[in-house]
């Protein structure tokens, strides 16, 4: 059975046609940027890259704990930047977010990213109880 999951505190996208995670008996996944739903532009406290990270960590923690779990079970992210001079701010944010470890596997791509935000992060979790 599928969950989606759309908690309160990350805002409302569906008018954007998406929900922010969903999750199955074994896996979440999870989506987190600094996007204000109403206006689809950056949060006006997302300054700088490393705020941006912050956010989209938050983001992924309020999603991830609608389905019971927790940034320690991400297994997996998917990073995508704006530009590459980003990512000498972004590395050191994402390792913050997991503190001393361990990291999850993580694959960083530049691209161009919907409105004007410069980081979205997609995690996969895994459920400790899915064997």
């Amino acid at each position: 059975m599928t969950q989606y999951l759309n908690p309160a505190a990350v805002g409302d996208y569906s008018g954007a046609g998406l929900s922010s995670g969903t999750a199955t008996e074994s896996l979440a996944f999870a989506t987190g940027l600094a996007m204000d739903p109403t206006t689809l532009k950056r949060r006006e406290d997302a300054v700088t890259i490393a705020d941006e990270v912050r956010i989209a960590f938050e983001n992924i923690d309020h999603i991830l704990g609608e389905a019971g779990l927790s940034r320690r079970d991400v297994v997996k992210t998917t990073c995508y930047l704006r530009h590459d001079e980003h990512r000498f701010e972004f590395i050191p944010a994402f390792k913050d977010a997991f503190g001393d470890g361990p990291y999850p596997a993580r694959c960083t791509f530049v691209v161009g990213l919907a409105s004007d935000i410069r980081v979205q992060i997609d995690v996969i979790a895994v459920r400790p109880d899915a064997g």
